[in-house]
């Protein structure tokens, strides 16, 4: 049955705080925004919560950890996404939804970084009235791709999540260049940091300027979070403190499209 998204996010926080596994695909801040756009159900008879937005089954909670919408239903929707084990125990099921997988990581906070002093980089604050700031997060991110613009990267800036003292640069002390970004987004409400654009130019990879940056992030948010979340480059980020969290499966049909524009530039 339907029930008000309000109790649905009461819940949803009550969840996420008590760390209940398989229930953040995202982080909390986005999945809040999601919640708040989207139809959400409760099965009395199972105590199983599940929300659906655009034909995507985001978010599915019970705590027995089995399936109790119908196979029916779930190949109606465009689009899932579910913990690796739920989907893998329905997948033969499933008819036209193409998978990928993806780690939810999270930071050790008993992890201790090499002691070592890097001489090569030094950070860079993000100065939000410059424009060129905006035109080399752009290529940062792009990285020949060009799927944004300044324009993207600048509506970052009115994320409900927005920190800016998360936001900077490397640079190459000799060349003075801006060789790598770290944007990422604070929830106060929980605590959590997430990691959300982490970019490196090809031409610094394997210098070391990666790790120097995500260390710097960390710094920069390790004393104010409970929490800290990354999705991507797992090998990258298990060496330098992040652990293996949950493991989700992205089910989608040919021609659906994620729009969201509250958590997306």
């Amino acid at each position: 049955m339907l029930i008000s998204r309000e109790a649905f996010l009461k819940k949803y926080k009550e969840l996420y705080l008590a760390k209940t596994p398989y229930i953040a695909a995202l982080a909390y801040w986005k999945m809040k925004h999601l919640i708040e756009s989207g139809e959400t159900y409760y099965l009395p008879e199972y105590n199983c919560y599940y929300m659906v937005r655009d034909k995507h089954l985001l978010i599915y909670y019970s705590p027995d950890h089995l399936m109790h919408i119908s196979i029916d239903e779930l190949n109606r929707f465009d689009a899932i996404s579910l913990p690796a084990n739920v989907f893998d125990s329905l997948k033969s099921q499933l008819v036209g939804f193409r998978e990928s997988r993806n780690w939810n990581l999270r930071y050790n906070f008993d992890y201790q970084p090499p002691n070592h002093e890097n001489s090569l980089y030094s950070t860079v604050n993000f100065d939000f009235t410059k424009q060129e700031h905006y035109e080399k997060a752009a290529d940062l991110i792009n990285q020949g791709n060009n799927w944004l613009n300044a324009g993207n990267i600048k509506r970052m800036t009115k994320y409900s999540a927005f920190d800016k003292s998360l936001w900077f640069f490397v640079e190459d002390k000799g060349s003075k260049e801006l060789i790598a970004l770290s944007i990422s987004e604070y929830n106060e409400e929980v605590k959590q940091t997430d990691l959300d654009w982490i970019y490196v130019s090809p031409n610094y990879h394997g210098k070391g300027a990666g790790r120097f940056l995500l260390e710097q992030t960390i710094k920069r948010c390790k004393d104010k979070s409970n929490d800290i979340c990354v999705g991507g480059t797992v090998e990258f980020y298990r060496k330098c403190g992040f652990y293996n969290y949950e493991l989700w499966v992205w089910a989608a049909k040919d021609g659906y499209q994620f729009l969201a524009p509250m958590i997306q530039p």
